[in-house]
């Protein structure tokens, strides 16, 4: 479509012309090894053959040595951090925007998240602000992969070692990112996946952990299920070894994680195609910021975040326009605005009914506006649709659809 015709928010054609290609991304693939599941012993991970058979081939593939599937990527930040050995009131260094499970991690287990502030050119934690956040009661950090973007992980390593603090890597929208031929998630001491819908690999829900380190995979899988120690002892006479929960995974959702694992690198290839066009297509628009690929790092493209510089028009009216020409364009690194503007956060506020502050955050106090790189970010992102489903004509039009804008606005 040509720039010339008049916006669609003032009543021209709109660029997108038709829906998003989204097919079901289940298929024959899924529903052979489900019905193998069917098959098996049971459908109980301690029955069936198939989530040991989505851990062996996901450790094979990521280049570790355990994968322990859990039922959620917030599950599985949670019992990362308890096998880091992570208890009650110690600090956990995160980043200030990501999805909440991350941080609502570390309260579960009654622990402290004191938030860095973001690197521009990545969306994720600031090596330095990671490293200034650091205390005598610091416990662990978390590297967020954002967007699939890879940030510098000499750096994140490299503190980690100096200050004998392990290193949690958050790779749930980084499925299959490497830096220097390492995958995502083997970098630290142990990584955490989500496997929701939106993720490069889906069972729905779900997620995993990733490690070398043989204790924490014992206490990993202890944690996700009540510590019981299946098969090694006579019913009644278990003994329970410390507080945990049931986050235990069934064999059907083993079965579509191992489809959706050996179609991973199709599933990257065809984001990096789309992102390869942004960057040529668009890159050169003003005020258009787009993440930087640092070298030596395969990024696992996500919906991918840039930052509006300008101030006229503004960002929102940008996206706004962008959304009338049908383009799935959005303006939200996350889904909250940021972690430190949440009142779970900002108030403390831990509990559903009452308003009583926990005795492990009585004496935390948080600065809303600490973070002031991620709140400028938070102001300028504009998230632009990537997707492995997409056909080259969706992304034709998206590209259209933002030069149409930009020609209107900016006269570029």
């Amino acid at each position: 479509m040509s720039s010339s015709h008049p916006l669609a928010i003032h009543g021209g054609p709109k660029a997108k012309t038709t829906p998003y290609h989204r097919p079901n991304r289940y298929g024959a693939l899924e529903r052979k090894y489900v019905l193998e599941a069917l098959d098996d012993r049971g459908l109980m991970m301690t029955n069936g053959g198939m989530v040991r058979r989505f851990e062996a081939a996901a450790a094979e593939a990521f280049g570790c040595r355990h994968v322990i599937l859990t039922t959620s990527g917030t599950t599985a930040i949670q019992t990362a951090l308890v096998a880091l050995g992570v208890c009650e009131g110690d600090e956990v260094v995160t980043t200030a925007i990501a999805d909440a499970g991350t941080f609502m991690s570390i309260l579960a287990l009654h622990a402290v998240p004191v938030f860095a502030d973001l690197h521009p050119d990545t969306f994720g934690p600031d090596p330095d602000s990671v490293e200034q956040r650091i205390t005598s009661k610091t416990r662990a950090i978390i590297d967020v992969h954002m967007a699939g973007i890879v940030g510098d992980m000499d750096r994140f390593p490299g503190i980690s070692a100096q200050h004998g603090i392990p290193l949690l890597e958050d790779g749930s929208q980084c499925h299959g990112g490497k830096w220097k031929d390492r995958c995502v998630g083997t970098m630290g001491r142990a990584g955490a996946f989500s496997m929701n819908e939106s993720k490069h690999m889906s069972t729905g829900d779900g997620g995993f952990i990733t490690t070398d380190d043989d204790v924490v995979a014992r206490l990993a899988r202890l944690y996700i299920d009540k510590t019981y120690s299946r098969g090694e002892t006579r019913r009644g006479d278990e003994v329970l070894l410390f507080a945990a929960i049931n986050a235990r995974p069934n064999c059907l959702t083993g079965a579509v994680a191992l489809a959706q694992l050996e179609r991973l690198e199709d599933n990257l290839a065809a984001r990096d195609r789309i992102v390869r066009r942004y960057y040529a297509e668009l890159g050169d628009l003003p005020h258009l910021r787009l993440p930087k690929i640092l070298p030596g790092a395969r990024c696992a493209w996500w919906p991918l975040p840039a930052r509006y510089t300008g101030d006229h028009p503004t960002r929102d009216e940008i996206v706004a326009a962008m959304q009338a020409e049908g383009l799935e364009v959005n303006s939200a690194l996350s889904p909250t605005p940021g972690n430190l503007h949440q009142s779970v956060i900002r108030d403390r506020r831990f509990f559903a009914d009452r308003d009583a502050v926990p005795h492990f955050l009585r004496d935390v106090q948080y600065d809303e506006w600490s973070c002031p790189k991620a709140d400028e970010i938070a102001r300028q992102v504009v998230r632009l649709p990537v997707d492995f489903r997409f056909t080259d004509a969706d992304v034709d039009e998206t590209i259209a659809g933002v030069k149409k804008v930009w020609m209107h606005y900016l006269g570029k």
